[in-house]
């Protein structure tokens, strides 16, 4: 709305999508102000709430649909999960949705009896990483930007992550017997391919891409009571008959790793340079 004194202005649709989109940056800073800002938790309080919170999850709809899923792809390659790896979790003592993604992927451990459950985000404070230990998990040291081998039957635990992780993950474990290890739960290869693909930010050379043909996804129905948390989820998995021929130099031939960051920053540009377009054209 206009401030006082201000005209009313008459805003198409175009318009308004396009200073959303060019306001972004200064929102980022705004939330980014916002989780730093949040006083930190007492570990033992939350810890009890969190507690409480996995055992709400393990009876959930939407988490024993998608064990049942889960353990379906395990069942189809004849492998028992191994390990976990989760990346870019988020703030989740200071963000309802990260709360609940913690909540999830913790459940799974239990559920599937996990003793080496991975952790990685920038934003974790020590009292996050604190959590994430008394509830039998590691942190990982350093930034890996993604590329984290399965040499064993892994869950990897990416929830609305960036584009260029996922591309990352897949690069590092870019054989036929390494993604066979590989149980990714992201967001859909499908639909990022599609919509990277319409707002004309797909890469040359993408893994993703590459591997969407082969790969069998199911998506995980969001059912769940809270909005905004699991949305647009899949579990991929990569059975090696489905996989090209190991002597098909041209789709094995690695892709480049991507910065995670700048790719990041370049789909972000190519979006404001269309909605610019869009608010001159209108």
């Amino acid at each position: 709305m206009s401030g006082a004194g201000e005209e009313f202005q008459v805003v198409t649709r175009k318009k308004w999508m396009a200073r959303k989109c060019l306001s972004r940056r200064n929102r980022h800073k705004s939330e980014s102000d916002y989780l730093n800002d949040c006083p930190d938790v007492n570990v033992d309080h939350f810890q009890a709430r969190l507690e409480r919170l996995c055992g709400e999850m393990s009876q959930s709809d939407y988490f024993i649909l998608s064990m049942d899923t889960l353990q379906q792809h395990l069942d189809m390659l004849k492998r028992p999960l191994e390990r976990i790896v989760c990346l870019g979790l988020g703030p989740f003592t200071r963000t309802h949705q990260a709360l609940h993604q913690a909540a999830f992927i913790m459940s799974a451990q239990r559920q599937h009896n996990i003793k080496e459950a991975l952790y990685y985000d920038p934003v974790f404070r020590e009292t996050e990483k604190e959590l994430i230990q008394r509830l039998n998990g590691t942190i990982i040291a350093e930034d890996r930007a993604g590329r984290h081998e399965a040499n064993v039957s892994t869950l990897y635990y990416l929830p609305h992550c960036p584009y260029a992780l996922m591309h990352n993950l897949l690069w590092c474990n870019w054989s036929s017997e390494s993604l066979a290890n590989v149980f990714l739960i992201s967001n859909s290869f499908e639909m990022l391919t599609l919509n990277r693909t319409l707002s004309k930010t797909r890469i040359p050379n993408d893994h993703i891409a590459r591997i969407t043909a082969h790969c069998t996804e199911a998506p995980l129905e969001d059912d769940y009571e809270h909005n905004n948390v699991f949305n647009d989820l899949s579990l991929h998995s990569f059975p090696s008959d489905k996989l090209p021929a190991v002597d098909d130099e041209v789709f094995w031939t690695r892709c480049a790793p991507l910065n995670v960051h700048e790719d990041e920053l370049q789909t972000e540009l190519n979006m404001e340079a269309e909605m610019a377009a869009l608010s001159l054209g209108s």
